[in-house]
């Protein structure tokens, strides 16, 4: 896997072909990692960071619990792997459900015969927990792993503020229309975090998808955010179904959707603002 540099010490891959985005912060003597894609990529992703540094690679932040960010943990089970103490539940609960034995290898079977262009990225999964988990903020030399949830209730973003550079996980999908659709994702967070991280002394965010970005693209994403929240408000409050309400809440002027985000996205928003009242 090749990594793009970022600055002299911050690398990252952003291709998006095998997963998430991931990277690299190479500290004084040691490599911390953020995210890990899946088995076969992952892998991929620890091996190629020997060509940006001779420094052990001693901990894999995760940003955030989705399976094209958390799968390939396996490749890093000898560092300490740290994320958000509800990320780590939500693997747990996991386990007993969708990633037990055999309805895994369902999910794979499914995978092999439907979408065998990435099934092969799956192929020898094995799931591997969190070793530490965080409540707000955790600290390494010259970085901090900080708590904002939004895109899911446990996301976290990493922060290199001597370069001015922020791994900003699923919070940022660049240049492309997000996912915001799961079952803990808090619009009103969402826009809190986007603000947060407009605040914040950052040139350069690596996103979870798409490309590196900086704050315009921060703002685009936080103007559709607020407008497509308000519109989904007054249509809740004028009384419109969930199906009227997702087809007169489109906004063409943002990305537009190469598949079913949006429709599934605004599902969950019109049940959420639904119980919220």
């Amino acid at each position: 896997m090749k990594l793009e540099r970022v600055s002299d010490r911050v690398y990252a891959n952003c291709e998006g072909k095998t997963g998430g985005n991931v990277g690299i912060v190479i500290m004084d003597d040691a490599v911390a990692a953020v995210d890990a894609q899946y088995p076969v990529s992952g892998a991929d992703f620890r091996a190629s960071i020997k060509n940006y540094t001779d420094k052990p690679v001693t901990h894999l932040l995760l940003t955030h619990v989705h399976g094209d960010h958390v799968l390939g943990n396996q490749a890093f089970e000898d560092c300490t792997i740290v994320s958000h103490r509800r990320l780590k539940e939500r693997m747990e609960r996991s386990l007993a459900d969708e990633w037990a034995p055999g309805n895994l290898e369902k999910t794979l079977e499914d995978y092999r015969k439907n979408r065998p262009e990435r099934a092969y990225l799956y192929e020898g999964l094995r799931i591997v927990l969190p070793t530490e988990t965080i409540e707000d903020k955790y600290t390494l030399p010259g970085l901090e792993m900080i708590h904002l949830p939004g895109h899911t209730d446990c996301s976290s973003i990493v922060y290199v503020p001597d370069d001015r550079i922020c791994f900003a996980g699923d919070l940022m999908f660049a240049k492309r229309f997000p996912w915001a659709g799961d079952p803990t994702a808090n619009p009103d967070h969402w826009i809190q975090a986007f603000k947060t991280l407009l605040e914040m002394d950052v040139e350069t965010y690596v996103p979870g998808h798409g490309p590196l970005c900086g704050k315009d693209e921060f703002e685009k994403h936080l103007a559709w955010f607020e407008a497509a929240r308000n519109k989904m408000k007054e249509l809740i409050a004028a009384g419109a179904s969930e199906e009227e309400a997702i087809d007169r809440a489109r906004y063409p002027e943002f990305y537009e959707d190469t598949g079913d985000r949006f429709e599934r996205s605004m599902r969950h928003w019109y049940k959420f603002y639904s119980k919220k009242g």
